[in-house]
């Protein structure tokens, strides 16, 4: 049997999965990387522990699923977006990896924005200016950290950091690179236009060659092998961001259905075979199928807003009890006054909006709470969802995955507020395995990505939305945004 490796390297943990070519898990190993944050703002890891992480996944995942190095045929990954995991010309790193959850250049994010840089800009690299793209990174350090600025040789995001240190071949994976605001979207080049909007034109030479999803990117090196655990040779491929790992995991290859994420970030995407003009700023990307773009609207708004509450104020409540205090409030239809906006780590209404939980009055209690805390994670993924549903039109359901997924209440909420029935994979580590159908058909196991999803897509179970909550919701989702417009003049 062939065996296939894939890295999901999340904002917070790294992990290995191997599958066969039908798609069936043998092993998955996860480790926690460090998130550093010396100043506000920071969201950032040190590389070389970065590295040292995926060393003991793929190592432990081979242990687990007890193969050889030998039997892995191919090596891909699923990643984070945005953030910047620079090199110098050396290959050294530049500076500590920066993820996509930092919020250091929101300063100069509002100035783009005031200056109307993000409409200028649009019509090239089909973005939102977002504080974390590597456009805004990089003006930041320009600003606050010139020498690192200058010392930049290569300007890479995660998995291509990563793909780097295992094959010592400089490259990055077109999915990703959508989604850096430096890449024509239409063209799939970078556009020195990009460059001279966001005052980087220093950063043209340090650019570098843009590679396709499944593209092999080189072998893994005698050095990376003996510290991977894995055989010299073993092929490496490009890749994918991992907006694109939960549409191929949940095989979404056309527009009738939308992928959607629940996670750290909450994220809607649809696939198209073209780009409509529209007068919204949809972010727009190069799909990992010749032809197709996706499509979609995220935000840092999901499930981590939860996981900060019960870690820092209701860490007595177990996720057990906190679905049960949602299920039975879900049955009242009790309007209520509380209101929680989950702008925790950014917000996806405003540029510089903060997390506010609004309407408290004495009467209500820490169940209230949590229930505003589910309830306005899945406003905010309507927010998002809403748009990408109003241009696929031919989208019958939405395939989710995420932390969330877990929660039969949750879900309930998911679908009855967007009236569409949720499909939740039987998959649970999705970014590992669509890393390794990225693997499969970098290495021909499978002639294509439609051939491959057909043949390792796995089984799903359907949350139907309910009319009765679908209304209510509404109702409050149509508070929850006047609530938003009021409060973004304080912002």
């Amino acid at each position: 049997m062939s065996f296939f490796l894939g890295v999901d390297l999340g904002g917070t943990v790294i992990k290995a999965g191997i599958y066969s070519g039908t798609g069936e898990e043998m092993a998955v190993y996860e480790h926690s990387a460090a998130l550093l944050s010396e100043h506000e703002g920071f969201a950032e890891r040190n590389m070389d522990e970065l590295w040292q992480a995926v060393c003991i996944v793929t190592r432990g995942a081979l242990e687990k699923a007890g193969l050889s190095a030998n039997e892995i045929k191919g090596v891909s990954f699923s990643s984070h977006g945005k953030g910047l995991y620079a090199i110098d010309k050396e290959g050294k790193p530049v500076r500590n990896g920066i993820i996509s959850s930092d919020t250091r250049a929101v300063d100069i994010v509002k100035k783009w924005l005031a200056e109307g840089i993000d409409d200028k800009s649009y019509p090239y690299g089909l973005q939102q200016v977002w504080v974390s793209h590597p456009a805004a990174i990089l003006a930041w350090l320009k600003e606050h950290e010139r020498a690192n600025y200058d010392k930049i040789g290569s300007i890479l995001m995660i998995h291509d950091y990563v793909r780097y240190r295992m094959t010592g071949e400089i490259g990055a994976e077109v999915t990703n690179i959508s989604g850096s605001n430096l890449l024509n979207i239409k063209t799939g080049q970078y556009d020195e236009r990009l460059l001279e909007l966001f005052g980087l034109e220093e950063c043209k030479d340090k650019l570098a060659k843009v590679v396709d999803s499944s593209e092999k990117c080189g072998e893994i090196t005698a050095q990376a092998a003996q510290e991977l655990g894995l055989a010299p040779g073993t092929p490496v491929f490009g890749g994918f961001f991992d907006v694109v790992s939960s549409a191929i995991s949940t095989g979404v290859i056309d527009d009738s259905a939308i992928s959607a994420a629940a996670g750290t970030w909450s994220i809607a995407t649809a696939i198209h075979n073209n780009i409509p003009q529209h007068e919204h700023h949809y972010v727009w990307g190069k799909y990992c199928i010749p032809g197709l773009y996706f499509v979609h609207e995220g935000s840092p708004t999901s499930a981590s807003n939860l996981s900060w509450w019960r870690d820092n104020i209701i860490n007595h409540f177990s996720l057990k009890e906190c679905n049960e205090f949602v299920a039975k409030i879900q049955q009242s239809y009790k309007k209520s006054t509380l209101f929680f906006l989950p702008y925790l780590f950014g917000s996806n209404y405003q540029v510089g909006m903060n997390g506010t939980l609004f309407g408290m009055q004495n009467h209500h209690t820490k169940e209230d709470v949590v229930y505003a805390i589910y309830e306005g994670i899945v406003f905010s993924h309507t927010y998002n969802q809403d748009k990408i549903v109003a241009i696929t039109p031919n989208a019958k359901t939405i395939r989710m995955n995420g932390g969330p997924t877990n929660s039969e209440p949750w879900m309930k909420m998911y679908a009855s507020c967007a009236n569409l029935p949720v499909e939740i994979s039987s998959v649970k580590q999705t970014g590992c395995m669509a890393a390794a159908i990225c693997a499969m058909v970098g290495s021909g196991f499978y002639k294509d990505y439609i051939e491959a999803v057909k043949n390792t897509l796995q089984p799903m179970r359907v949350i139907e939305p309910d009319q009765k909550m679908h209304t209510y919701l509404r109702e409050r989702y149509s508070e929850y945004l006047e609530i938003n417009r009021k409060l973004a003049a304080a912002f």
